[in-house]
């Protein structure tokens, strides 16, 4: 019996070390395809963008974002407002049970200030911190420019 148990909670352990997929949080947060844009040359400003899905049946809300390569992490919402875009800080996003919201060029965007990279880094944490749900930190990939590097 407790042999039949302990290779059952081995087989999980490993089955779980193996999965490459995102790790959801206690409440079934799954963050997703995140990457941040590097600087442009001489530049602390850039901007990040991933996709998080609340596989829960709880709304939440993402309530702030830290990184260690920023002084200062924001999110803000690109809006055509009569033909002009503007940004605007949020400092709150509502994630309904069951709902995938997709920051990217355009819409919901993260803006990081102050950052600071290594000459080799290609990625960084981000910590996520939710209204219910507890902290959340990924690894997410630094993406190169066409205008960082010089290719257009």
């Amino acid at each position: 019996m407790k042999l039949k148990l302990l290779s059952a909670l081995f087989i999980a352990a490993s089955l779980a070390a193996c999965d490459p997929a995102p790790t959801p949080s206690e409440m079934g947060l799954v963050i997703s395809d995140a990457r941040i844009q590097a600087p442009l040359l001489g530049k602390s400003i850039t901007s990040g963008y991933f996709d998080i899905t609340n596989h829960s049946n709880v709304d939440d809300a993402i309530i702030g974002i830290e990184s260690p390569i920023a002084e200062r992490v924001e999110m803000h919402l690109s809006e055509d407002v009569n033909g002009i875009m503007k940004m605007r800080r949020q400092v709150a996003i509502d994630l309904k049970a069951g709902e995938t919201i997709t920051f990217k060029p355009g819409g919901y965007h993260l803006m990081l200030f102050g950052v600071g990279l290594d000459k080799d880094q290609n990625d960084a944490a981000v910590t996520f911190k939710f209204k219910h749900a507890p902290d959340v930190t990924i690894i997410a990939e630094i993406a190169e420019s066409a205008l960082h590097t010089g290719h257009h």
